[in-house]
């Protein structure tokens, strides 16, 4: 933390003492200007105009996110406010923002897949677009900007199946680091219980993949004196050199073949997958005949004046449709739908993968 602005956040951690219960159940960046509101009554009597200025500049806001923030945790033991993220999720074939997982997990919903192996975390959002098709293999894709939000590392620490968790980053010292955030406690989380340990394993880029591939390297940062660095993106160089439509997703696919990695979902119970298998269809098969069956009864009324006029609402009483003939047509379809039913393992799906994303050539080289 700038020692140069130590008498501001003295200030800052003061309005945080005596107006936590008004901050904690509100969002960070919202926590920044509330500070700041207050701020503004104490510029020329406790801080300056300089410290009020560093306070609203991106570096400020930085500042009190990152170690303001952690320290009031660490040694008054309050809770950070919850950050807005800019998380996306592929599960399952599906995209959802990692925002909505939050509000499930808080309503103490299913979140991910039951079916999913594992997790593969990548640090940009556009890599992970490239993966999604893995997310009907059995791999949930997760995405932040940049370094795994701490929602991300509580969602999977608190997920029951413990299932492994696979980290994609860049060749550098930011992808380094983003390894052992997933892996280790950090700085500003060690008194948070969400390091993933022996979960956690490394599925490039690493120094031997970047060596086989012959990728070109890019100098790094100067924070990082400009030592060689390799970005996922360049990946891309194998769309030419080896033909490859797709070079992220060939190159995952086949890193993970090289690891002995299946590519499918778990298998589960087969009374329980016929189970959701039929709610499926039948409510699917429902909600078609009963829009139609609306439609057509509207027509059918015509001019009646009991649909003449506008309302605000309408009371219906409560329907009985469970007659008797509709539940034997709705056993007698799900009788035709399982007669016709084809089960498939892990071994189908797993082959189906390797003919869809692998290169063999590109598996024989990572497994050298």
């Amino acid at each position: 933390m700038t020692r140069r602005y130590r008498n501001l956040w003295w200030v800052v951690r003061q309005i945080i003492l005596e107006n936590y219960e008004s901050y904690k159940n509100e969002y960070l960046r919202d926590v920044f200007y509330m500070i700041g509101d207050v701020l503004g009554e104490k510029l020329g009597k406790e801080i300056t105009q300089e410290e009020y200025d560093w306070y609203n500049s991106k570096q400020g806001s930085a500042t009190l996110r990152d170690d303001v923030w952690t320290d009031m945790e660490q040694k008054h033991g309050l809770t950070r406010p919850k950050a807005w993220t800019y998380g996306v999720v592929f599960d399952d074939g599906k995209e959802h923002p990692l925002n909505e997982l939050r509000r499930k997990m808080e309503l103490g919903l299913t979140y991910i897949w039951d079916q999913a192996r594992g997790f593969i975390f990548v640090e940009k959002g556009g890599v992970a677009s490239k993966l999604k098709p893995l997310s009907k293999y059995g791999w949930t894709i997760f995405a932040c900007k940049g370094y795994p939000e701490r929602l991300l590392r509580k969602l999977l620490k608190e997920e029951k199946k413990e299932r492994p968790v696979l980290v994609l980053h860049d060749w550098d010292q930011d992808g380094k680091k983003i390894l052992d955030s997933m892996r280790f406690k950090t700085r500003r989380t060690k008194h948070l219980n969400i390091a993933l340990e022996q979960r956690v394993t490394e599925l490039g880029l690493t120094e031997d993949d970047v060596r086989k591939l012959k990728l070109p390297t890019r100098p790094s940062p100067p924070k990082y004196l400009g030592i060689p660095r390799v970005e996922i993106s360049a990946l891309a160089v194998l769309k030419k050199r080896m033909e490859l439509e797709n070079p992220i997703l060939t190159f995952v696919a086949c890193k993970m073949l090289a690891m002995d990695i299946t590519l499918s979902p778990l298998e589960v119970d087969k009374k329980e997958l016929l189970k959701r298998h039929l709610r499926w269809a039948l409510t699917n098969g429902l909600a078609t005949v009963v829009r139609e069956v609306i439609e057509e009864f509207i027509e059918e009324l015509g001019g009646d004046e009991i649909i003449e006029g506008e309302a605000v609402n309408g009371q219906l009483e409560k329907a009985d449709i469970i007659a008797d003939e509709i539940s034997e047509a709705l056993k007698q379809t799900a009788q035709n739908l399982t007669d016709n039913l084809r089960w498939r393992n892990e071994d189908s799906w797993h082959k189906e993968a390797v003919e869809k994303f692998s290169e063999p050539r590109l598996v024989d080289l990572l497994k050298k």
